[in-house]
């Protein structure tokens, strides 16, 4: 694998300087923006598109948080490690859960208006596999979008920060073990970005799949270019279907919040029957998992592209749920009225850059907060809402970890990179279109070992053709790292010989306690085989990676 994607020679580019570098607009890069720039640390934030342009703005059902008086951080714990299926790190968790209301006391403190009681306590709702109601929302079901309101609002006060917009950060500059920024494209354009600490916020993986509710920038180039410059990952078979986005023709994927079966919408077959409780004693409110796969199925057994979920149930449901009504109504569905078309999209990554509890990774100086990163706190299925929750703390712990180490020496150090031929490529397009063609068919819902292989094969062939070419542009720039992300999934899942949360094997159906450890890889280990997983255990297969074990703590 390549280290770098483009010629270039760091002492003939332009250089902007600062104390940290902060990639990623959403809500963990923003709170480590936040919290830097407060502490009078000099910020350069850089977004690839614009700084209204992240994951966290299309959130639609809030954060988990346990505000109510029958509710408490141990409850919230206990629901946290029952979603994982057993890979939910206890100590992250309880960082998360015990630490989490204060920061969202905190953002409400700062401007984010989000839905209140006559009391003025918050509004709480619940959503699948939590056993209280401690979901905080706003707008009734836009609460990214008001998250990512005030933090702008917050950031934009703060002269600390410089954004940087139409930034696409290419690689991670690094010199014996520690990072010193990056080299980015800025308006087209080569130029340096140079910080004593770096903070990956760059969000998820979704657009490698055909159907999802991510916006086109989660091509999971965050993690490509961590792993790229040593970065450990870790759990990258898991990857979260949300079960319910709207499935219509002409219309994206847009997703139906898990809130709205919360307020007790039902799911129903192509002949209109509820079928839920047949498969889960939690019905609609199971694990995503379950519920994406149970959709799944019911679509394979009626010949039908969608189910249907039933809204109508739901008293004064567009009141409820404003955006939800107004967009179904913009393509002819009345909530209130008739059944909503919904199938299962590629939503969440589970895992991602491999960091502690302050955000550190394995490489000096490099952070990573929010969906990029993989602390454990998710395991191998994210419970709902849980997700601006972790950004929130953990972009705020980043920033106190890198206030802490008081560490301002950005080097002097020069990076090259030579030898690649200029891009002369058409076909980016149809290349990133047949690559989620594959992620879908083969690493999607259901898995198996042949056709993971058979996937993993493709990926690595349209690698190959691309490793003498220089990535000059953003879309060449996805593809190649679009190719990265793939095979860590792809190697990823074949070694894992078991279905445990959201990664479900249909060759090995069942969860095996033996299986229930992390894996953590890195580009030195590429292409080392998996001789042996457990003692007196041989695997075939020498193309899978070995990766390196890492204990869960429970």
């Amino acid at each position: 694998m390549q280290r770098y994607l483009m010629n270039f020679d760091t002492r003939a580019l332009p250089v902007y300087e600062a104390d940290v570098l902060v990639v990623g607009s959403g809500v963990a890069g923003l709170s480590a923006a936040w919290r830097l720039a407060e502490a009078g640390k000099h910020v350069l934030l850089a977004v690839r598109d614009t700084l209204e342009d992240s994951n966290t703005a299309k959130a639609q059902g809030g954060i988990a948080s346990s505000f109510g008086a029958d509710d408490n951080p141990t409850l919230h714990l206990e629901d946290t490690l029952v979603a994982g299926a057993g890979l939910t790190d206890r100590d992250i968790a309880s960082i998360v859960v015990t630490e989490g209301p204060q920061d969202v006391a905190n953002l409400a403190d700062h401007g984010a208006e989000f839905d209140r009681l006559p009391d003025g306590s918050f509004a709480l709702g619940r959503e699948g596999c939590h056993c209280r109601s401690r979901i905080v929302h706003a707008h009734g079901d836009a609460t990214g979008a008001e998250v990512a309101r005030a933090l702008n609002a917050i950031v934009a006060k703060e002269e600390n920060v410089r954004p940087l917009e139409h930034c696409y950060v290419v690689d991670l500059l690094v010199q014996d073990g520690r990072c010193f920024g990056a080299v980015a494209l800025l308006g087209g354009k080569k130029v340096v970005l140079r910080a004593p600490a770096t903070v990956l916020a760059t969000g998820g993986i979704g657009r490698l799949y055909s159907k999802t509710t991510n916006p086109e920038g989660a091509t999971g180039s965050g993690i490509a270019l961590a792993f790229r410059a040593g970065a450990e990952v870790m759990d990258m078979e898991f990857v979260q279907f949300h079960p319910t986005a709207l499935a219509l023709d002409g219309c994206p994927n847009f997703l139906i919040s898990e809130a709205v079966r919360g307020a007790g919408a039902l799911l129903r077959n192509g002949k209109g029957e509820r079928f839920m409780p047949g498969y889960h004693p939690m019905a609609e409110l199971a694990p995503r998992d379950v519920v994406a796969r149970c959709i799944f199925k019911e679509m394979q057994d009626g010949g039908m592209d969608h189910v249907w979920l039933d809204a109508t149930v739901i008293d004064h449901a567009a009141e409820k749920f404003p955006m939800i009504a107004r967009t179904c109504k913009e393509y002819g569905v009345d909530i209130e009225k008739e059944y909503i078309p919904i199938a299962p999209a590629a939503h969440y990554m589970m895992g991602g850059v491999h960091t502690d509890e302050n955000g550190r990774t394995n490489v000096a100086g490099l952070y990573a907060a929010g969906e990029v990163a993989c602390t454990g706190l998710q395991g191998a299925n994210r419970l709902a809402s849980n997700s601006l929750l972790e950004g929130l703390v953990f972009g705020r712990r980043a920033a106190e970890d890198i206030i802490a180490s008081g560490e301002t020496e950005s080097g002097r150090h020069a990076w090259t990179s030579s030898g690649f031929h200029a891009t002369a490529f058409s076909d980016t397009a149809r290349l990133t279109r047949e690559t989620q063609t594959l992620m879908t068919q083969y690493l999607g819902i259901r898995r198996y070992d042949g056709g993971i292989r058979r996937g993993l094969q493709e990926i690595q062939r349209l690698a190959a053709l691309r490793e003498d070419y220089a990535a000059e542009t953003p879309d060449e720039l996805d593809l190649r790292n679009r190719l990265v992300v793939c095979e860590l999934i792809a190697q990823a899942a074949l070694r894992r010989r078991e279905s445990r949360g959201a990664h479900y094997r249909m060759d090995y159906p069942e969860k095996d306690e033996k299986w229930r450890r992390h894996f953590l890889d890195n580009r030195d280990e590429m292409g080392t085989p998996l001789q042996q997983h457990q003692e007196g255990e041989q695997h075939d297969g020498n193309d899978i990676w070995i990766g390196r074990e890492l204990a869960v703590m429970a």
